[in-house]
């Protein structure tokens, strides 16, 4: 590589989008169960605690307003999301960002997975530095990255224009190129000379490999429509008070599954099934509610929530697509 290699890697507005519409669903849930008054909580046979479901709902609006606010930030971000070059990674793709990151710093790297998200940890000799950087919520940040990981630099690729594989193959190109190795890593460059970071595949079985902000804001969403689809037009059309709880579980069974639905939580034979439970149950679900919308008569709100059924039913489309691609190679 000459002085002038350089790679530099963009946010992804498409996946910036997604978690913003996550974030809007559930601030959107939070301010209903705020809303709620204390008798109605109190005339269900589950969740009956007014102060409960009241404090839920905050929770919800605070983390997921937070999480909506540092995504707005990200769309409207001129400067790239990470930098690999001769002197280091340039990291701000994280609410940790770490800045410019020198190789002489980098002592190793491995792939940690925390709920089914995979994060590219990068250890180096002075951690100490890297916590104290930056505002108190930064350092904060910082020092609870490096309480879970080992390490305050961990970089995720879920808002970034490249896949996690593609992130690890850039680190291990760019650190045998510049990177100065410990020994024990020197080793691993020997033992291993296709790459300092070996990714297992992901396996065969797995259709749908999304992480969980996506899966929130695509499916997760949708459920939230056909719930409230569901609900309307059962009572207008049928006279059927469905209650919420039973009908709320239903309708977010297939986001609960498909964060289910990975190689560390259940055995391979049961991904697939799982999977494929998951998208004919949300796609059963979405047929049902848009039908009875249109039996009762859409409303404006309805198209709003027909949007966000339609956006659900996205993950499942691009899983029936990857197994006819597996089938087809």
């Amino acid at each position: 590589m000459d002085s002038s290699d350089e790679t530099i890697i963009a946010l992804s507005k498409t996946k910036i989008v997604l978690l913003l519409l996550g974030a809007c669903v559930f601030v959107a849930a939070g301010i209903w169960m705020v809303s709620l008054g204390d008798a109605r909580i109190q005339a269900q046979r589950r969740f009956n605690d007014p102060t409960y479901v009241h404090a839920v709902g905050l929770a919800s609006i605070v983390f997921f307003g937070a999480c909506g606010l540092f995504g707005l930030k990200k769309l409207f971000a001129s400067r790239p999301a990470l930098i690999f070059n001769r002197s280091g990674i340039v990291d701000h793709a994280s609410s940790a960002s770490a800045g410019l990151i020198p190789w002489a710093d980098v002592v190793g790297a491995e792939v940690v997975e925390i709920q089914t998200q995979k994060l590219l940890v990068i250890r180096v000799n002075n951690p100490d530095h890297y916590m104290a950087q930056g505002s108190a919520l930064r350092k904060m940040l910082n020092q609870a990255n490096y309480n879970m990981v080992g390490s305050p630099i961990s970089i995720s690729a879920t808002a970034l224009a490249i896949d996690f594989p593609e992130l690890c193959s850039l680190f291990d190109r760019y650190h045998r190129a510049y990177g100065v190795a410990a020994d024990g890593d020197a080793a691993r460059h020997a033992e291993h000379p296709g790459g300092f970071l070996e990714q297992e595949p992901e396996p065969e079985v797995q259709l749908l490999d999304w992480s969980p902000a996506a899966i929130k804001g695509t499916v997760g969403a949708g459920g939230l429509g056909i719930l409230v689809l569901l609900i309307s037009s059962l009572d207008l059309v049928f006279h059927i008070k469905v209650p919420f709880w039973p009908a709320f579980t239903v309708s977010l069974l297939p986001m609960l599954i498909f964060f289910l639905a990975a190689p560390d939580i259940l055995p391979r034979r049961m991904i697939r099934p799982a999977q494929w439970f998951a998208i004919v149950w949300y796609l059963v679900l979405a047929a049902v509610s848009i039908s009875l919308a249109a039996v009762r008569g859409f409303e404006r709100v309805d198209i709003l929530l027909v949007g966000f059924i339609l956006l659900g039913a996205w993950p499942c489309v691009v899983a029936v697509r990857r197994l006819r691609l597996a089938r087809e190679a």
